[in-house]
């Protein structure tokens, strides 16, 4: 009877998906399977900065969480990661090699190229989504009118219902992002995932019904240089484990498959 190494998943993404991310756990059947669902400032309510963190605290709190969950066990970890998770989980990869077995990564790469059009829609909603982060430090109406702005953006250009819960509180990574991306041309600085290469498995699976998308084929062929690692783009937008829920679970049961003994 083939028994397993004792496993350990941590999952990283917006608040708002995080039901549908512990249904797709759940659907694993898994008893050995161990569970850590990272939250953010401002996502989670027990947790409120108003200026959230920028990204090196976020991966710095990262590895602290998992370091007190694990307490020195010796687990097989896997690393869930989505939307902001995931650049959060390339840069933890980055800063702390192999510290993690395996890296499930939907449908945000590390590499992107897109077409000039594509380029100005990025930035559009990207810009409009740090500006109503700014907005919601005005006093007393702040907050509302930011939400407003990027609820309606959400809606009407991106076609994409808004978030239950959401507030503009929680757009901070598109501030620290741009303000990375301005001190980075002023300092003449390479971005910090310029020439990443996962130092663990990676599978990346993306939404191909998507009007551009978050990767490019520099990012295809630095995964194919792994034979363990899988590019997988499924006829579904960017929410794939609502969309492609019973593809998740069965990929990411066959990927488990690999740490069986």
């Amino acid at each position: 009877m083939s028994s397993w190494f004792p496993r350990f998943i941590q999952a990283m993404g917006q608040q708002y998906i995080f039901s549908i991310i512990i249904e797709t756990i759940n659907r694993l059947e898994d008893e050995n399977l161990q569970y850590l669902n990272i939250s953010y400032p401002n996502f989670h309510q027990p947790t409120q900065l108003h200026w959230g963190l920028d990204f090196p605290q976020i991966v710095d709190g990262i590895k602290l969480t998992i370091d007190k969950v694990v307490d020195g066990r010796d687990l097989v970890k896997i690393l869930l990661i989505h939307d902001w998770g995931a650049v959060y989980g390339y840069l933890f990869d980055l800063n702390y090699p192999k510290f993690v077995d395996e890296i499930v990564a939907l449908d945000v790469g590390c590499y992107i190229r897109p077409k000039p059009l594509e380029k100005l829609m990025i930035a559009s909603y990207q810009l409009t989504f740090a500006a109503a982060f700014i907005l919601t430090f005005i006093p007393i109406f702040g907050t509302f009118i930011a939400t407003l702005i990027s609820t309606l953006y959400m809606r009407f250009i991106l076609r994409f219902p808004p978030p239950q819960g959401y507030s503009a509180k929680l757009n901070y990574p598109y501030y620290y992002y741009w303000k990375s991306f301005a001190l980075g041309i002023i300092k003449r600085q390479r971005p910090a995932l310029a020439g990443y290469v996962p130092s663990v498995p990676l599978v990346f699976i993306y939404g191909e019904d998507k009007p551009f998308h978050f990767h490019s084929e520099k990012w295809r062929l630095v995964l194919s240089k792994d034979k363990d690692s899988e590019f997988i783009g499924l006829p579904c937008g960017h929410w794939i484990m609502r969309q492609q829920n019973d593809f998740l679970v069965a990929k990411i049961k066959s990927r488990l498959k690999r740490f069986r003994i």
